[in-house]
């Protein structure tokens, strides 16, 4: 039988959710999990990858095991076993050609960065100490400009083996949560390795006078690498949502944690 689960994850700990031969991951940790619930060796597919240090609060994976007659009680099994940083908060059966990765219609990032320190949440948000030199509304501009692409060469990151680099971006903007609280959020088809965090460090470039959007503009147009990339730190970074055609959106709106600053209000 096969299910989706539903699981968040505070990436601090971890070298991102794929197994890795030397170092700890999320994958892994749920993998181990499995074989003591079901008393072999379940392998866990995810629906993408997560970077060392990323956070998910919406993170979708599918297993195949016995059919299981109560869910609720599976899913206790598993939090039993699980370390404290990672939650499950559902199991759903679902189809046999049913994949947690392919199946993705849309995901969306989430990027936190403020112009203070902040000792509670240093490893959940970016302390950006030019904050405060950085001109919002050129950082809009970016973003703007990056949404009307199709081809994200530029931002994808070096050595990265893809047949193609076109993305169909749904939506990309900033809010501040607070004038030294920012957040940025996309919306796309798929993504590139390192898509995200390159784009953030254009628009904060941007917003700083670094780079301007003509280069952008140029970069996104000819498929070229822009002059001074900047792929922000990875523990500001949080996989906020997947959609998929035959898993209701209101069970992943019950199922999800808060980010760091708890519901999202998309204004000051």
């Amino acid at each position: 039988m096969k299910y989706f689960g539903l699981v968040a994850y505070c990436g601090t700990r971890y070298a991102g959710w794929q197994i890795q031969p030397d170092d700890l991951s999320v994958q892994q940790c749920l993998e181990e999990a499995a074989a003591k619930i079901f008393r072999t060796k379940v392998g866990i597919t995810g629906c993408g990858r997560t970077d060392t240090a990323v956070h998910s609060s919406s993170y979708f994976f599918h297993l195949e095991c016995p059919e299981q007659s109560e869910l609720h009680r599976t899913v206790r099994s598993f939090n039993a076993l699980l370390p404290g940083d990672i939650h499950l908060s559902e199991l759903i059966p679902v189809h046999e050609d049913a994949h947690a990765r392919f199946d993705a219609t849309r995901r969306t990032y989430r990027y936190y960065l403020t112009g203070f320190a902040d000792p509670f949440r240093q490893d959940k948000v970016f302390f950006f100490r030019q904050l405060h030199l950085c001109d919002f509304s050129m950082v809009l501009k970016a973003a703007e400009v990056i949404g009307g692409g199709e081809d994200f060469f530029a931002f994808a990151k070096s050595g990265s083996e893809v047949n193609h680099h076109r993305c169909r971006i749904d939506e990309i903007t900033w809010y501040q949560l607070s004038p030294k609280v920012w957040v940025f959020e996309i919306s796309a088809n798929r993504f590139l390795r390192g898509m995200v965090r390159l784009i953030v460090g254009a628009c904060l470039n941007n917003g700083l006078g670094k780079i301007t959007l003509e280069e952008i503009k140029e970069a996104t147009a000819d498929q070229k690498r822009l002059s001074m990339p900047w792929s922000v730190p990875g523990h500001g970074l949080y996989l906020a949502d997947i959609k998929y055609p035959y898993i209701p959106d209101k069970l992943s709106e019950n199922s999800r944690f808060f980010e760091p600053f708890g519901p999202i209000s998309k204004s000051i």
